[in-house]
């Protein structure tokens, strides 16, 4: 059960997210971006931290003057110039199933300028234009700047040479639309990694016994209530939401029986709901709180199940680095994981989030009916 006394149990890494104004799973982001530097002063929002040394890439979607942000990705830059060619081909490859009708490059890096004058990068936004042209896919902006923080300076590649500074990341639109998703915008990568490693306690023999205890209590509970254990189940994760979403703490028991509970598929697939609101009584961001807690108290290999569910959570809002990082603890925790190795093809096949948000609805439906709740 749930209580609020003092516990062992470490709070997560960072403060849960405004609850200022959380989106409905079918309204749409609005982003405005006015300029090449109010573009790369998104980017951390966009991402989830503040990348560096890396290149940048947004796909366009709709005609001009009418751009709307579609699938974009981040990857860490080359050796060399012989990995130009590979890198943009792989880009292309990874952008194009998604339709764009153009494409944006930023490079960050703080390496010097070619020999030509030109800045760093510009050999990999030549081979990106290369890439694209071959699909017919134009690339109608490209910017570099040294790193992404208030008064960089910042300048195109494009004939043009436009230059200036950049404004402060968390004052653009954008991080203000993220914001209201609830969001959190890290410093870099590392931190928001460090956001989601595990507490000390997760890989103790205590916190490994106390699961398996709960492995044995759940199997006997299932063999002998059968649908009323899920039910059961499902009523301690909505109530942990709630604990935690109001500044509860979890005892150990409880972490080792959420754990335990978020193994049953049925209420796994209804807690995937959460984040797309399909759980009147369930607050997303309350939700996605409790799954940070979990990813971080959980051992292996059940840290999956909540390491799954932020990643879908993350997807519903924009993704970002928390989906990726998310989906590769889930992965290294349980290889054979069916869900994140379905959510992982899907974002290598370039889906957008609405079909993972279909097939999430379609499974609580199913479930609820099935369960009666």
């Amino acid at each position: 059960m749930s209580t609020r006394k003092k516990s062992r149990t470490r709070r997560p890494a960072r403060p849960r997210p405004a609850p200022s104004r959380r989106r409905g799973p079918d309204e749409a982001v609005v982003v405005k971006i006015s300029d090449p530097a109010d573009l790369v002063a998104s980017i951390p929002p966009l991402f989830g931290f503040t990348p560096e040394e890396s290149l940048v890439v947004l796909g366009m979607h709709g005609p001009d003057r009418k751009r709307r942000l579609g699938a974009s990705l981040r990857i860490d830059l080359g050796d060399g110039p012989e990995d130009d060619a590979v890198l943009a081909a792989a880009v292309r490859d990874r952008l194009v199933p998604t339709g764009p009708d153009a494409v944006v490059v930023v490079v960050v890096s703080a390496a010097p300028p070619g020999p030509d004058g030109r800045p760093p990068g510009a050999g990999l936004v030549d081979a990106i234009t290369d890439a694209f042209a071959e699909v017919r896919v134009p690339l109608i902006g490209a910017t570099w700047t040294a790193r992404i923080a208030a008064g960089e300076p910042y300048r195109c590649f494009e004939r043009c040479d436009c230059s200036g500074t950049l404004p402060d990341p968390g004052g653009t639109h954008t991080a203000a639309e993220t914001t209201a998703l609830g969001r959190v915008t890290y410093g870099s990568r590392d931190e928001m990694a460090a956001a989601l490693a595990p507490d000390p306690g997760a890989g103790s023999r205590r916190r490994r016994d106390l699961v398996d205890d709960a492995h044995q209590a759940a199997l006997l509970d299932r063999e002998l209530a059968g649908p009323g254990a899920a039910r059961r189940d499902l009523e301690a994760v909505r109530r942990a939401v709630l604990d935690v979403g109001s500044g509860g703490v979890l005892a150990e028991e409880e972490i080792a029986r959420l754990a335990v509970a978020l193994c049953d598929p049925r209420v796994r697939d209804i807690a995937l709901g959460f984040a797309a609101g399909c759980d009147d009584g369930v607050e997303p961001a309350a939700a996605e709180q409790l799954w940070r807690l979990l990813v971080r108290a959980v051992p292996e290999p059940e840290v999956a199940e909540p390491a799954t569910l932020l990643a879908f959570a993350s997807l519903d809002h924009g993704g970002g680095a928390t989906l990726t990082t998310a989906l590769e603890r889930a992965r290294s925790a349980d290889p054979d994981h069916r869900l994140s190795g379905l959510l992982a093809t899907m974002l290598a096949a370039g889906q957008p989030p609405e079909s993972a948000r279909r097939i999430v609805e379609r499974a609580v439906a199913e479930t609820t009916r099935q369960l009666g709740v």
